[in-house]
């Protein structure tokens, strides 16, 4: 038994259920009304499954954006997988949700960063990808976004203040 309660896990794995209940939801239904996704993760990490030359482009982060087009998106406990086109080019991206850094959905504002425990997160994240399920969902989205912006703040480990995306 430990000592201690470790909550700063526990947050970090209920904020993760969030991004994966929201990426299950679109994998099955499509994504409603204006919402789309920007997902920030570690490209570098050995878990992520990438063609290398795009990850040779990227730095330590790379943000994919889930709008318009994107295919086949399919979701496990483990991670997501989707298919986006770079360069006009179809490239399929598996991303454990270990190494996923932050989710921001701006057409109601909400987005999450993660604990400080990211590091450690990626640690012990698994060095192969998680395989997708086997009922893969096909998107109905129309256009894809492929080279998204790369997130501009910084990573700090501090609790973040969901206020900072409300409307007031």
């Amino acid at each position: 038994m430990t000592e201690a309660l470790d909550y700063q896990t526990m947050t970090h794995n209920a904020m993760m259920s969030i991004v994966r209940d929201a990426l299950e939801s679109v994998a099955k239904d499509g994504l409603p009304g204006e919402h789309h996704f920007y997902i920030t993760f570690a490209p570098q990490h050995p878990g992520v499954d990438m063609p290398d030359d795009l990850r040779a482009r990227q730095g330590d982060e790379m943000t994919i954006v889930l709008q318009h087009q994107f295919e086949n998106l399919s979701v496990s406990d483990l991670g997501f997988q989707v298919d986006l086109a770079f360069d006009g080019v179809v490239q399929t991206l598996r991303i454990p949700f270990a190494t996923v850094l932050a989710f921001f959905d701006p057409s109601v504002e909400y987005g999450l960063r993660f604990p400080a425990n990211q590091e450690q997160m990626l640690d012990e994240a698994p060095s192969a990808p998680s395989s997708a399920r086997e009922d893969i969902s096909e998107n109905t989205s129309d256009q894809n976004e492929p080279d998204a912006p790369e997130a501009k703040e910084p990573r700090t480990g501090e609790v973040l203040n969901l206020d900072t995306f409300r409307d007031k």
